[in-house]
């Protein structure tokens, strides 16, 4: 210990030179008594006092700010620098005796410096210590509290705020609607434009636009959007649709037999028939028949359907029907076959947003689609398509009407013999003449509401088709009834078992049909225990 201390005391202060006895405190090395002849006692101790003559370990900390930097002059001559990671600092060299180190990365790492004479060198290890900036938390802080200043003043009905935090920026508040909630994130966001579109652009978050563009960049900075919309966000969607369908057909055809003697002739010549002309050894016949037909026709649909949706969601209303549509997926060997279903019919998506507390502003997109079997690809039917997308701004409880959707569609069809159709006395008798005519009205009428879910005990517990009963046999059989009487819960599947029990109970008691009535019906279900 005492040849330690001198051997200290000569390398000065500013430099330790740690003696293999005592590697044991710094390298891990198992410390060992002490014995007379240590080396020829372990054998790994004797060979690295035999390479090893001295470990460094950092003898000063330095502190340095991030993107911050500190100029260190040396007494002596800088001849080489070591940095353990050079993405924690860099170190630049002002001539021989001057060295700057800069902050790039929060965190730690050590540099080494030879100093003096190459042949004759000293080091020097330096345990740098890179820390956050307070200055950009707090230039961050100042700029978005006046920029949230200037969005208070800029919506005096609403009430913002904003907190940096870490690499986020937290926007909480509250909006006077989702309009304005809208253009507070179209400022705040980055390269965001003006759009109205619902709230679909209030959950989206994205990078964080600079306060003051013309200042000094500031971190990037991610959205985090906790604006709250006070009010009613649920819409429902009161929905009429009325379509009427109305057609017309004529048919003029004739169906001539004529035989002379030993020679007949026949024409039955209808919408795509053909002129059959035989003979016939018989006496003279004439048969002559008028075919003259006219067909009106039409048809009624009628649907009301009350949709519910929230603010800024789309609701689908589908009335008509699917059909599918075979897909082969791959190539050569590697094909699979998938089915995918196609729906036609009357079919409308409603996108509502809730503006104001009672402004709406409503997109819809009617869709009507007929099979049309003309257009079939391999075995698949077509659509006739008729499609409007609009979007309108209405009050709660207005009515939106999409009126005068209007088809009409005029078919014309003549058959007729060549050269014996042509002649005008014979034309009636050698052709066959067919018209078509339909014609489609449909009137669509949207009415929006704000509603809340009801209360448990707002309820109703009366629901259609809870009255129904099944009847008895005196009113099936005898009175043709096939609904009973609500206050008799009669049951075909267990009747006998219970017109038993019912007798056994009221032979005991009065209340015999109450106790066996509760025994079958239990609550509002109707089923029995």
């Amino acid at each position: 210990m005492v040849s330690l201390l001198r051997n200290l005391a000569r390398r000065g202060p500013r430099q330790w030179i740690i003696p293999m006895a005592t590697l044991a405190l710094l390298g891990g090395i198992p410390c060992l008594p002490a014995q007379d002849n240590p080396a020829q006692d372990n054998p790994t101790q004797a060979k690295v006092s035999q390479f090893v003559e001295e470990i460094l370990e950092s003898e000063v900390e330095l502190k340095v700010g991030l993107r911050r930097s500190k100029i260190i002059r040396m007494k002596q001559d800088v001849f080489r620098v070591a940095m353990a990671d050079p993405e924690v600092v860099e170190v630049v060299a002002f001539g021989s005796r001057e060295i700057e180190v800069i902050g790039k990365q929060t965190g730690s790492t050590t540099v080494t410096l030879w100093l003096g004479n190459p042949q004759q060198s000293q080091t020097l290890s330096l345990l740098v210590s890179v820390a956050k900036d307070d200055a950009v938390d707090d230039r961050r802080r100042m700029e978005y509290g006046e920029l949230q200043t200037m969005l208070n003043e800029l919506f005096p009905n609403s009430k913002v705020q904003l907190f940096p935090v870490a690499d986020k920026l937290i926007v909480r508040g509250q909006a006077r609607d989702e309009q304005e909630a809208v253009q507070i994130m179209s400022v705040l966001r980055k390269n965001a434009g003006n759009f109205l579109g619902g709230s679909q652009q209030l959950v989206q978050n994205g990078q964080a636009s600079e306060p003051f563009p013309d200042a000094s960049t500031l971190p990037q900075a991610n959205i985090v959007n906790m604006m709250a919309v006070p009010g009613e966000k649920q819409v429902m969607l009161k929905v009429r649709i009325a379509e009427l369908k109305r057609s017309a057909v004529r048919n003029l055809g004739v169906n001539l037999d004529v035989a002379f003697k030993e020679f007949f002739v026949k024409s039955a010549l209808t919408s795509g028939s053909n002129l059959a002309v035989s003979g016939l050894f018989s006496e003279g016949q004439f048969n002559l028949f008028i075919k003259a037909l006219a067909t009106n026709g039409s048809a009624k649909i009628l649907a009301e359907p009350n949709l519910v949706t929230l603010s800024g969601q789309t609701a689908t209303f589908l009335s008509g029907g699917e059909f599918a549509v075979p897909t082969v997926v791959g190539v050569g060997g590697a094909q699979a076959a998938t089915t995918s279903f196609k729906g036609y019919g009357t079919s409308i998506r409603f996108t509502p947003t809730v503006l104001d507390h009672d402004r709406i502003r409503l997109q819809v997109t009617p869709t009507f689609s007929t099979l049309n079997r003309n257009n079939a690809v391999n075995g698949i039917f077509g659509l006739d398509t008729r499609t409007v997308n609009t979007v309108v701004d209405l009050r709660e409880g207005q009515v939106l009407a999409l009126a005068g959707l209007l088809q009409e569609e005029q078919r014309g069809e003549n058959v007729r013999v060549p050269g014996l159709g042509d002649v005008p006395l014979l034309r009636t008798f050698f052709s066959s003449k067919t018209m078509s005519r339909d014609e489609t009205e449909l009137i669509i009428l949207v009415t929006p509401e704000l509603v809340h879910p009801l209360e448990a005990e707002d309820a109703p517990t009366l629901l259609p088709g809870m009255e129904v009963t099944e009847p008895d046999d005196v009113e099936f059989f005898c009175k043709g009834h096939i609904e009973g009487r609500p206050e008799c819960h009669h049951r075909s599947t267990v009747w006998p078992i219970y017109r038993d029990r019912l007798c056994e109970c009221r032979k005991k008691q009065n209340t015999g049909y109450q106790d066996s009535q509760n025994y079958y019906i239990n609550g509002p279900s109707g089923f029995s225990q």
